[in-house]
Protein backbone atom coordinates (compact mmCIF):
# COMPACT_ATOMS: atom_id res chain seq x y z
CA UNK A 1 0.00 0.00 0.00
CA UNK A 2 1.37 3.39 -0.95
CA UNK A 3 1.70 5.84 1.90
CA UNK A 4 1.02 9.34 0.65
CA UNK A 5 2.78 12.22 2.27
CA UNK A 6 1.11 15.60 2.64
CA UNK A 7 3.12 18.78 2.92
CA UNK A 8 1.96 21.16 5.63
CA UNK A 9 2.57 24.85 5.81
CA UNK A 10 4.73 25.91 8.74
CA UNK A 11 3.08 29.24 9.30
CA UNK A 12 -0.72 28.63 9.12
CA UNK A 13 -0.72 25.42 11.18
CA UNK A 14 1.88 26.24 13.78
CA UNK A 15 0.63 29.77 14.19
CA UNK A 16 -2.81 28.39 14.99
CA UNK A 17 -1.34 25.88 17.45
CA UNK A 18 0.70 28.57 19.17
CA UNK A 19 -2.24 30.98 19.35
CA UNK A 20 -4.59 28.32 20.72
CA UNK A 21 -2.00 27.15 23.25
CA UNK A 22 -1.36 30.70 24.43
CA UNK A 23 -5.06 31.25 25.02
CA UNK A 24 -5.41 27.98 26.93
CA UNK A 25 -2.36 28.45 29.14
CA UNK A 26 -3.22 32.06 29.90
CA UNK A 27 -6.99 31.87 30.23
CA UNK A 28 -8.20 33.32 33.51
CA UNK A 29 -11.41 31.32 33.55
CA UNK A 30 -11.21 27.53 33.84
CA UNK A 31 -14.94 27.13 34.57
CA UNK A 32 -18.02 28.46 32.84
CA UNK A 33 -18.90 32.15 33.03
CA UNK A 34 -20.64 32.97 36.36
CA UNK A 35 -23.45 34.83 34.62
CA UNK A 36 -24.25 31.83 32.44
CA UNK A 37 -24.16 29.55 35.51
CA UNK A 38 -26.85 31.62 37.23
CA UNK A 39 -29.07 31.16 34.18
CA UNK A 40 -28.07 27.50 33.89
CA UNK A 41 -29.21 26.66 37.42
CA UNK A 42 -32.33 28.83 37.51
CA UNK A 43 -34.44 25.68 37.89
CA UNK A 44 -32.80 24.72 41.20
CA UNK A 45 -33.72 26.06 44.66
CA UNK A 46 -31.40 29.00 45.44
CA UNK A 47 -30.08 27.27 48.58
CA UNK A 48 -28.68 24.44 46.44
CA UNK A 49 -26.48 26.74 44.33
CA UNK A 50 -23.37 28.03 46.11
CA UNK A 51 -20.93 30.41 44.43
CA UNK A 52 -17.29 30.07 45.46
CA UNK A 53 -14.13 31.97 44.57
CA UNK A 54 -11.52 29.84 42.82
CA UNK A 55 -8.45 31.94 42.20
CA UNK A 56 -9.63 35.06 40.39
CA UNK A 57 -12.90 33.62 39.19
CA UNK A 58 -16.22 32.35 40.43
CA UNK A 59 -17.44 28.79 40.22
CA UNK A 60 -20.57 26.95 41.28
CA UNK A 61 -21.03 24.11 43.77
CA UNK A 62 -24.39 22.35 44.07
CA UNK A 63 -25.34 21.20 47.56
CA UNK A 64 -28.21 18.83 48.41
CA UNK A 65 -28.57 17.85 52.07
CA UNK A 66 -29.14 14.32 53.31
CA UNK A 67 -32.75 13.21 53.78
CA UNK A 68 -34.13 10.92 56.47
CA UNK A 69 -32.57 9.35 59.52
CA UNK A 70 -29.29 8.17 57.99
CA UNK A 71 -26.55 10.79 58.12
CA UNK A 72 -23.42 9.17 56.70
CA UNK A 73 -21.37 12.14 55.53
CA UNK A 74 -20.71 13.95 52.24
CA UNK A 75 -20.50 12.63 48.69
CA UNK A 76 -18.53 14.91 46.37
CA UNK A 77 -19.15 14.45 42.65
CA UNK A 78 -16.89 15.41 39.74
CA UNK A 79 -17.80 14.75 36.12
CA UNK A 80 -16.07 15.24 32.77
CA UNK A 81 -14.30 18.51 31.85
CA UNK A 82 -16.66 20.89 30.10
CA UNK A 83 -19.76 19.44 31.80
CA UNK A 84 -21.87 21.25 34.36
CA UNK A 85 -22.21 20.34 38.03
CA UNK A 86 -25.73 19.10 37.21
CA UNK A 87 -25.05 17.53 33.82
CA UNK A 88 -27.91 15.38 32.55
CA UNK A 89 -27.72 11.65 33.09
CA UNK A 90 -25.84 9.79 35.81
CA UNK A 91 -24.37 12.93 37.43
CA UNK A 92 -27.74 14.59 37.93
CA UNK A 93 -29.31 11.31 39.08
CA UNK A 94 -26.66 10.61 41.73
CA UNK A 95 -26.69 14.21 42.93
CA UNK A 96 -30.40 13.97 43.66
CA UNK A 97 -30.61 10.38 44.90
CA UNK A 98 -27.56 10.08 47.16
CA UNK A 99 -29.18 12.30 49.85
CA UNK A 100 -31.94 9.70 50.19
CA UNK A 101 -29.30 7.10 51.08
CA UNK A 102 -27.77 9.24 53.83
CA UNK A 103 -25.15 11.22 51.89
CA UNK A 104 -25.19 14.99 51.41
CA UNK A 105 -24.21 15.48 47.77
CA UNK A 106 -21.76 18.20 46.74
CA UNK A 107 -21.43 18.49 42.97
CA UNK A 108 -18.46 20.43 41.61
CA UNK A 109 -18.10 22.40 38.40
CA UNK A 110 -15.34 20.61 36.42
CA UNK A 111 -12.60 22.53 34.61
CA UNK A 112 -13.24 23.58 31.04
CA UNK A 113 -12.70 21.13 28.24
CA UNK A 114 -9.57 21.88 26.24
CA UNK A 115 -10.57 23.27 22.80
CA UNK A 116 -9.19 21.56 19.71
CA UNK A 117 -7.16 23.84 17.40
CA UNK A 118 -8.67 24.46 13.96
CA UNK A 119 -6.13 23.34 11.37
CA UNK A 120 -7.97 24.49 8.26
CA UNK A 121 -5.83 26.42 5.78
CA UNK A 122 -6.94 29.88 4.69
CA UNK A 123 -7.95 30.16 1.03
CA UNK A 124 -5.14 32.64 0.35
CA UNK A 125 -2.60 30.08 1.54
CA UNK A 126 -3.76 27.18 -0.63
CA UNK A 127 -1.47 28.01 -3.61
CA UNK A 128 1.51 27.86 -1.22
CA UNK A 129 0.96 24.21 -0.28
CA UNK A 130 4.04 22.19 -1.28
CA UNK A 131 6.40 25.13 -1.20
CA UNK A 132 7.77 24.28 2.25
CA UNK A 133 9.73 21.27 3.46
CA UNK A 134 7.79 19.99 6.50
CA UNK A 135 6.11 16.64 5.76
CA UNK A 136 3.81 14.36 7.73
CA UNK A 137 2.27 11.02 6.79
CA UNK A 138 -1.44 11.57 6.27
CA UNK A 139 -2.34 8.58 8.47
CA UNK A 140 -0.64 10.17 11.50
CA UNK A 141 -2.60 12.30 13.94
CA UNK A 142 -1.44 15.92 13.90
CA UNK A 143 0.16 16.79 17.23
CA UNK A 144 -1.87 19.53 18.88
CA UNK A 145 0.45 20.47 21.72
CA UNK A 146 4.00 19.71 22.69
CA UNK A 147 4.55 17.54 25.75
CA UNK A 148 5.64 20.60 27.74
CA UNK A 149 2.54 22.55 26.71
CA UNK A 150 0.30 19.57 27.51
CA UNK A 151 1.83 19.23 30.98
CA UNK A 152 1.10 22.90 31.69
CA UNK A 153 -2.51 22.44 30.56
CA UNK A 154 -2.89 19.41 32.85
CA UNK A 155 -1.39 21.35 35.76
CA UNK A 156 -3.91 24.15 35.20
CA UNK A 157 -6.84 21.73 35.13
CA UNK A 158 -5.69 19.85 38.23
CA UNK A 159 -4.96 23.11 40.06
CA UNK A 160 -8.54 24.23 39.37
CA UNK A 161 -9.95 20.99 40.83
CA UNK A 162 -7.67 21.17 43.88
CA UNK A 163 -8.55 24.82 44.51
CA UNK A 164 -12.26 24.06 44.17
CA UNK A 165 -12.12 21.18 46.65
CA UNK A 166 -10.12 23.35 49.01
CA UNK A 167 -13.22 25.53 49.33
CA UNK A 168 -15.46 22.70 50.51
CA UNK A 169 -14.52 22.56 54.21
CA UNK A 170 -17.02 25.21 55.29
CA UNK A 171 -19.70 23.80 52.99
CA UNK A 172 -19.26 20.24 54.29
CA UNK A 173 -18.77 21.06 57.98
CA UNK A 174 -22.49 20.83 58.90
CA UNK A 175 -22.49 17.25 57.59
CA UNK A 176 -20.05 15.16 59.67
CA UNK A 177 -19.19 11.59 58.79
CA UNK A 178 -17.25 9.86 56.07
CA UNK A 179 -16.10 11.56 52.88
CA UNK A 180 -17.15 9.81 49.70
CA UNK A 181 -15.65 10.97 46.40
CA UNK A 182 -17.35 9.97 43.13
CA UNK A 183 -15.65 10.83 39.83
CA UNK A 184 -16.67 9.83 36.32
CA UNK A 185 -14.84 9.49 33.02
CA UNK A 186 -11.90 11.88 32.66
CA UNK A 187 -12.87 13.43 36.00
CA UNK A 188 -12.03 10.03 37.52
CA UNK A 189 -8.68 10.07 35.75
CA UNK A 190 -7.96 13.49 37.19
CA UNK A 191 -8.81 12.35 40.71
CA UNK A 192 -6.55 9.31 40.51
CA UNK A 193 -3.71 11.54 39.35
CA UNK A 194 -4.35 14.24 41.97
CA UNK A 195 -4.64 11.78 44.87
CA UNK A 196 -1.50 9.94 43.77
CA UNK A 197 0.39 13.24 44.04
CA UNK A 198 -1.04 13.89 47.53
CA UNK A 199 -2.48 17.20 46.34
CA UNK A 200 -5.69 16.54 48.29
CA UNK A 201 -6.57 14.78 51.55
CA UNK A 202 -7.60 11.20 50.84
CA UNK A 203 -11.34 10.51 50.95
CA UNK A 204 -12.64 7.63 53.04
CA UNK A 205 -14.07 6.01 49.90
CA UNK A 206 -13.27 6.62 46.22
CA UNK A 207 -15.71 5.66 43.48
CA UNK A 208 -14.48 5.83 39.89
CA UNK A 209 -16.77 5.28 36.91
CA UNK A 210 -15.25 4.59 33.46
CA UNK A 211 -11.93 6.28 34.35
CA UNK A 212 -9.61 7.44 31.58
CA UNK A 213 -7.20 10.13 30.44
CA UNK A 214 -6.98 11.53 26.91
CA UNK A 215 -3.33 10.79 26.12
CA UNK A 216 -2.16 7.18 25.86
CA UNK A 217 0.77 7.65 28.26
CA UNK A 218 -1.43 9.17 30.95
CA UNK A 219 -4.11 6.55 30.42
CA UNK A 220 -1.66 3.64 30.67
CA UNK A 221 -0.29 5.04 33.92
CA UNK A 222 -3.72 5.19 35.61
CA UNK A 223 -3.81 1.52 36.61
CA UNK A 224 -0.49 1.73 38.43
CA UNK A 225 -1.42 4.99 40.14
CA UNK A 226 -4.77 3.54 41.18
CA UNK A 227 -3.15 0.42 42.67
CA UNK A 228 -0.93 2.58 44.87
CA UNK A 229 -3.80 4.52 46.43
CA UNK A 230 -4.22 3.32 49.99
CA UNK A 231 -7.98 3.89 50.18
CA UNK A 232 -11.09 1.79 49.51
CA UNK A 233 -11.91 2.00 45.78
CA UNK A 234 -15.09 1.01 43.96
CA UNK A 235 -14.28 0.75 40.24
CA UNK A 236 -17.38 0.73 38.02
CA UNK A 237 -17.17 0.10 34.27
CA UNK A 238 -20.07 0.25 31.83
CA UNK A 239 -20.11 -1.25 28.29
CA UNK A 240 -20.39 2.21 26.73
CA UNK A 241 -17.48 3.68 28.66
CA UNK A 242 -14.87 5.60 26.69
CA UNK A 243 -12.60 3.27 24.70
CA UNK A 244 -9.62 4.46 26.76
CA UNK A 245 -11.36 3.28 29.94
CA UNK A 246 -12.13 -0.10 28.40
CA UNK A 247 -8.46 -0.59 27.52
CA UNK A 248 -7.45 -0.51 31.20
CA UNK A 249 -10.22 -2.69 32.68
CA UNK A 250 -7.98 -5.73 33.06
CA UNK A 251 -4.88 -3.88 34.25
CA UNK A 252 -6.90 -1.95 36.85
CA UNK A 253 -8.12 -5.26 38.28
CA UNK A 254 -4.86 -7.21 38.02
CA UNK A 255 -2.71 -4.51 39.60
CA UNK A 256 -5.13 -3.97 42.49
CA UNK A 257 -4.37 -5.59 45.88
CA UNK A 258 -5.54 -9.24 45.64
CA UNK A 259 -8.07 -10.69 48.05
CA UNK A 260 -8.77 -7.32 49.69
CA UNK A 261 -12.48 -6.62 49.06
CA UNK A 262 -12.43 -3.64 51.39
CA UNK A 263 -9.55 -2.12 49.43
CA UNK A 264 -10.68 -2.60 45.82
CA UNK A 265 -13.79 -3.85 44.06
CA UNK A 266 -14.35 -3.77 40.30
CA UNK A 267 -17.92 -4.03 39.03
CA UNK A 268 -18.67 -4.56 35.32
CA UNK A 269 -22.15 -3.37 34.41
CA UNK A 270 -24.39 -5.00 31.82
CA UNK A 271 -26.26 -1.86 30.74
CA UNK A 272 -25.04 1.32 29.10
CA UNK A 273 -25.16 4.50 31.17
CA UNK A 274 -27.84 6.01 28.97
CA UNK A 275 -30.38 3.77 30.75
CA UNK A 276 -32.16 4.81 33.93
CA UNK A 277 -31.78 1.25 35.18
CA UNK A 278 -28.00 1.61 34.89
CA UNK A 279 -28.07 4.79 36.97
CA UNK A 280 -29.96 2.92 39.69
CA UNK A 281 -27.45 0.06 39.48
CA UNK A 282 -24.61 2.55 40.02
CA UNK A 283 -26.41 3.97 43.04
CA UNK A 284 -26.99 0.47 44.45
CA UNK A 285 -23.31 -0.45 43.95
CA UNK A 286 -22.17 2.75 45.68
CA UNK A 287 -24.60 2.26 48.55
CA UNK A 288 -23.57 -1.38 49.00
CA UNK A 289 -19.83 -0.71 48.91
CA UNK A 290 -20.04 2.28 51.25
CA UNK A 291 -22.15 0.21 53.67
CA UNK A 292 -19.44 -2.48 53.78
CA UNK A 293 -16.71 0.11 54.37
CA UNK A 294 -18.75 1.87 57.07
CA UNK A 295 -19.33 -1.45 58.81
CA UNK A 296 -15.66 -2.44 58.57
CA UNK A 297 -14.33 0.99 59.53
CA UNK A 298 -16.96 2.80 61.60
CA UNK A 299 -16.40 6.45 62.51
Amino acid sequence: MNIHKVRYLHFPVYFLIAACTYNILNMSCWAADPASNKLKYHYLPPEEVITIEVGKQQSEVLLKSWVGKKELGTATLLSNPGMSADSAGLQAFLRRQLPHTGWTSIALTPPNKIPTPNFSTAAAEIPKVGQLDNTQINTERTQQFSQKQWMKIREKQEAFIVATMGKLNDIASPYPGKKLLIATNQGAGFMISILSKNLLPKPDILVIINPFMTTSSENQALSTLLAKLDIPVLDIQSPDGHLASQKTITSRRILSPPNEPYRYSQQLMQLNLNHLEAWQTCLDLIEGFSHRINKAYPN
